[in-house]
C-alpha cells in the first residue's frame, strides 16, 4: 500500500470513528460534521474526499457492520457449537456488543432513523434473515428441530422478535434488560421449534 493510500485509509477510519463518537453523544439529527471533523481533527476538505454529507457517513458506519451477524455466526459454528445453540448464542452475543461496542450500538441506531430505514434498513434485515436461515438449515441437518418447522418462515420470524426485542428493550430500559429479555423469548421459541432431547441441552444465556 502506497504511503499517500495509507494516509486515506487512516483517515477515512479516524473519520468513521469520530463520527460513531459524535452520533452517539449527540444523536444523527443533532450533530454536525463540524463536530465530526473536530473530533476527528481532519478538515472539512479532507472529510468530503471521503464522505459527500453527513447521510454518507452514517451509510458507511452501517456497512461496516453489514457482515458481522455472519462474523458472529463463523465465530459460534467454529467454537464447536451445535447448529441452534449457535444461533442463541448468537444473539446474546450481539446484544452484548450493542453495550460495548460503539459502532454496533450507532449502526443499530442509525438503521431506526427514517433517512437509513429507507436505504439500508432492507439490505440489512435481508443478511440477517439468511444468516439465521443458514443456522436453522444446519440445525435440520442436524436432526435438532421439530419436523413441522418451516426454516425460511422461522428465520424470518426469528429476525423479526430481535429486532423487536432492541426497540422494546430501549424504549423501556434503555437497552438495560435486553439479555433478560432475549432469555425468556428463547426458552418459549426454543421449546416450539427443536425436539425435546436437544431442548434439554441448550443454554440461554
Amino acid at each position: 500500500m502506497s504511503v499517500k493510500r495509507e494516509k486515506s485509509t487512516r483517515t477515512r477510519a479516524k473519520l468513521l470513528r469520530a463520527a460513531a463518537e459524535v452520533f452517539d453523544r449527540e444523536g444523527f439529527t443533532g450533530s454536525s460534521l463540524t463536530a465530526v471533523c473536530g473530533r476527528a481533527d481532519v478538515s472539512k476538505g479532507a472529510l468530503y474526499c471521503h464522505f459527500r454529507s453527513k447521510e454518507a457517513l452514517g451509510v458507511a458506519i452501517i456497512e461496516e457492520q453489514s457482515l458481522l451477524w455472519h462474523r458472529l455466526r463463523d465465530e459460534e459454528l467454529a467454537a464447536g457449537k451445535p447448529p441452534m445453540q449457535a444461533l442463541i448464542a448468537m444473539s446474546f452475543e450481539f446484544a452484548r456488543r450493542l453495550e460495548s461496542d460503539l459502532t454496533v450500538r450507532v449502526s443499530a441506531k442509525l438503521l431506526r432513523e427514517a433517512v437509513f430505514f429507507d436505504v439500508a434498513a432492507a439490505a440489512q434485515v435481508v443478511g440477517w434473515i439468511a444468516v439465521v436461515r443458514d443456522l436453522l438449515s444446519k440445525a435440520r441437518d442436524h436432526g435438532e428441530l421439530q419436523p413441522e418447522v418451516n426454516v425460511r418462515h422461522t428465520a424470518e420470524q426469528i429476525v423479526a422478535e430481535l429486532l423487536g426485542l432492541q426497540l422494546v428493550a430501549q424504549a423501556l430500559s434503555g437497552g438495560t434488560d435486553l439479555r433478560a429479555r432475549l432469555v425468556r423469548v428463547w426458552r418459549a421459541s426454543a421449546r416450539c421449534l427443536v425436539t425435546a432431547p436437544v431442548y434439554e441441552t441448550l443454554r440461554f444465556e
